[in-house]
């Protein structure tokens, strides 16, 4: 039989395997690229100049092979000058961090805030995104907010734009505007996630495409984590798939080796929902932080990006100390499938033989025979 795992996505990146790693650190999405895969760096949290610098690594270690920059440009976003925002943080919420801090004796942060998700966001994602172009990286990926703004400007210079989505409503507004790729998320996914499962929207967005854009891709995202995963996404007519969390386990990760374990040790029932964070529901392994807010005298969190500017003294200092129970990173509900820590190229190989061995099972034949 013809080799289904052979999609749209390898004919037209010119990547080997249809798997595609969201992950922050540069390391990572080398080795995935190098192995056959797509890689995009989640930059978000990166300055223009890193952007610059981490892209011109990449491209010098991976050639013309395909790869990505993901970045966050929300739709629905409170603006204002950062002092203006200050003073829309209720006291009571102020109150419940310090409280958490003082009662759980968690000490001062030792590092200011990283930066991320604030009051700047608008801003700096015009500036990251200017870089992104100027480098003609092959995919520009929003993972949160349409691309379509951007889609003239990146087809001049090479770019293709992928969208992430988390409702059927979403993906035909991005495909009206002939976005190149719907990465249609679940809310099994780590990270951003929304109230769909994988199983649902994927197969809705995909009957949507071949109405409204056949020229467009689907990448499955939500809970990938094995070859089984991979198979089934492309039974339902995805592309590829789009997976963040099984990258955070891997060797080359620059996640803190006691995170790793917490994902090795995970089981599906550990990740959940919470807005803590950044105020928009995040799914990651279940912590003393997530219990915190879920407790009946926790305040409601606040929207974006009030709830970061809020937490982001104590959850540096959570990082900064250490603090194991009260670190949950991000993760989806396929955690549990997540049984050891290992090199990012050996997860690329494990995903297509097992991927491999379920579509010769249901065909009855060799793969490519």
């Amino acid at each position: 039989m013809a080799d289904p795992l052979f999609t749209r996505v390898c004919e037209e990146y010119g990547a080997e395997f249809p798997i595609v790693a969201f992950a922050h650190t540069k390391d990572v999405i080398a080795a995935v690229v190098n192995a056959g895969g797509i890689g995009v760096l989640g930059a978000t949290g990166s300055t223009p100049d890193e952007i610059d610098s981490d892209v011109r690594w990449i491209r010098e270690r991976v050639g013309d092979k395909p790869f990505g920059v993901d970045l966050l440009v929300p739709a629905s976003f409170v603006q204002g000058n950062m002092e203006d925002l200050e003073e829309m943080i209720p006291q009571e919420h102020r109150d419940f961090v310090a409280g958490l801090m003082r009662d759980n004796d968690i000490p001062p942060p030792k590092n200011e805030p990283e930066g991320g998700i604030d009051a700047g966001l608008m801003e700096k994602a015009q500036k990251q995104l200017e870089v992104v172009l100027e480098n003609r990286v092959p995919i520009f990926a929003s993972g949160l907010g349409s691309p379509a703004f951007i889609l003239d400007k990146a087809h001049d210079v090479g770019t293709k734009c992928w969208g992430l989505i988390g409702m059927k409503r979403q993906a035909v507004r991005e495909l009206d505007a002939k976005v190149d790729g719907i990465i249609a998320q679940g809310g099994d996914s780590g990270g951003h996630s929304g109230r769909i499962g994988t199983f649902s929207l994927v197969p809705e967005v995909v009957k949507a495409r071949n109405e409204i854009n056949p020229d467009s891709l689907v990448l499955a995202a939500g809970g990938v984590t094995t070859g089984t995963h991979v198979a089934a996404a492309i039974a339902m007519g995805a592309d590829a798939v789009w997976c963040g969390t099984i990258w955070q386990a891997t060797n080359e990760s620059e996640t803190e080796m006691y995170a790793k374990q917490k994902l090795v040790n995970a089981v599906i029932e550990d990740a959940v929902q919470s807005r803590a964070t950044t105020g928009k529901p995040v799914r990651q392994v279940r912590s003393k932080w997530t219990e915190a807010w879920d407790a009946p005298e926790a305040p409601d969190p606040l929207p974006m990006p009030l709830q970061p500017m809020l937490v982001a003294e104590i959850k540096q200092a959570i990082d900064d100390h250490h603090l194991e129970d009260w670190s949950g990173p991000p993760a989806g509900q396929g955690v549990g499938h997540i049984t050891s820590v290992k090199p990012a190229r050996q997860v690329i190989f494990d995903l297509m033989e097992e991927a491999q061995e379920v579509m010769e099972r249901l065909s009855g034949q060799p793969v490519g025979a």
